[in-house]
């Protein structure tokens, strides 16, 4: 029995297709006959061949699979033969269209890391990088083409959701790109409409500081005193603070002016509780980080509260907050500006014409000795005149 199974093994090893001499061979069952004088079938997995081993008698050793009146069998091997070169097929062209977009994807990678690289050799400041690349990389997964700027310009035009503002956004990053690759295009110019700022009430501003973390809420309350920009603030060096005078020195950006400001003792104490893990005041790991923390809180609070207003407050919404307090406060248009650290009163000017707070109503203290208005000062109030020997005090709720 074990011979029998030996000399099978060799047979099938040292067995070939006569059509092709090919040795990739199925075993397509046996062939019985009255005589006892059985044979093997095999399918050739390479021409489609079939043949019998050993040959019975008074039958051909060869039967081609196309031949009809030699197909014994119904198990349709045509039909899976085909199907199974489909389904190959099928295979080569996903793994074809595999390579191509892992090709395009590295290539693709490979401009933004050398666009970015060139932007950063023209001292373009690390937030427009990022921002550029994010933007280039937004239209290529939208489907434009970058070395075509009318595929460009389709997809923006129909990007219904962008605002005017952001498509204009989009076109300064794609002739940014376009000029570090050496190439040019005419764009389009979306127009923007003015609109001023919006301005939310102190009330507000003060709800979403408490209902923040504490590392976010000393970030926001600092914007709050300072009008200072966020890269400003986020850049902020624990040797930048003075907590003894309740001093802050800002280092400008945007090429504006640097400004030093006095604190109040809210701050101070805020700045004092957080720990100094590092050189910089606050340690999140980047600006975009930062932004997703912060309207994540955002989001709960205005949630909470059930006021959708507080959803309308970014980091920029409390410079302009604070510009439009101080000028209603001292009707100064030079202070705002040395305050904001404009270097053109034409970029202040425009608070001027943001609120008009002559019909508001306002909250009224009285102090009667030195201690109790240094403390009105430093809550925000503003002296309005001596009556009685008692000094009256002002602020908008």
């Amino acid at each position: 029995m074990l011979d029998d199974k030996v000399s099978e093994v060799h047979a099938a090893i040292s067995l070939k297709c006569p059509q092709c001499g090919s040795q990739r061979l199925y075993k397509d069952g046996l062939r019985y006959h009255p005589d006892g004088a059985n044979a093997q079938r095999w399918l050739c997995r390479n021409c489609g061949y079939r043949f019998s081993h050993p040959r019975p008698p008074q039958e051909s050793l060869y039967c081609h699979i196309n031949t009809a009146n030699t197909i014994v069998s119904n198990r349709q091997v045509c039909d899976l033969l085909t199907e199974e070169s489909k389904n190959l097929a099928e295979v080569t062209r996903q793994e074809t269209a595999q390579r191509e977009g892992k090709t395009q994807s590295t290539d693709i990678k490979g401009k933004l890391i050398d666009f970015m690289w060139k932007l950063k050799k023209e001292a373009y400041a690390e937030a427009t990088i990022y921002g550029y690349a994010y933007i280039i990389k937004t239209l290529v997964n939208r489907g434009a083409n970058l070395n075509d700027p009318e595929s460009v310009k389709e997809i923006i035009a129909n990007q219904d959701k962008w605002s005017a503002g952001r498509k204009n956004q989009v076109v300064k990053a794609y002739l940014a790109f376009l000029k570090t690759q050496g190439l040019k295009a005419e764009m389009p110019k979306y127009k923007v409409p003015q609109r001023l700022p919006f301005i939310p009430s102190e009330e507000e501003v003060d709800q979403l500081i408490a209902g923040c973390g504490q590392q976010m809420a000393t970030f926001i309350q600092l914007l709050k005193e300072t009008a200072a920009r966020c890269g400003e603030a986020f850049t902020l060096k624990w040797t930048d603070i003075d907590t003894k005078n309740g001093t802050v020195n800002i280092t400008p950006e945007k090429q504006s002016n640097p400004r030093i400001f006095k604190i109040s003792g809210t701050l101070t104490s805020m700045l004092n509780n957080l720990r100094k893990e590092s050189l910089t005041v606050f340690t999140y790991k980047n600006k975009f980080y930062l932004r997703k923390v912060f309207m994540k809180q955002r989001k709960k609070i205005a949630y909470k509260l059930g006021n959708p207003r507080i959803l309308q407050i970014h980091f920029h919404t409390l410079r302009h907050w604070k510009a439009t307090m101080e000028y209603h406060r001292t009707k100064d248009i030079l202070h705002v500006m040395r305050m904001l650290g404009h270097k053109s009163i034409t970029n202040t000017l425009k608070y001027t014409q943001l609120v008009d707070f002559q019909n508001d109503d306002y909250v009224c203290k009285a102090a009667k000795t030195l201690t109790e208005a240094s403390q009105l000062i430093e809550a925000g109030f503003e002296y309005v005149t001596e009556m009685e020997e008692v000094k009256l005090f002002r602020k908008r709720k």
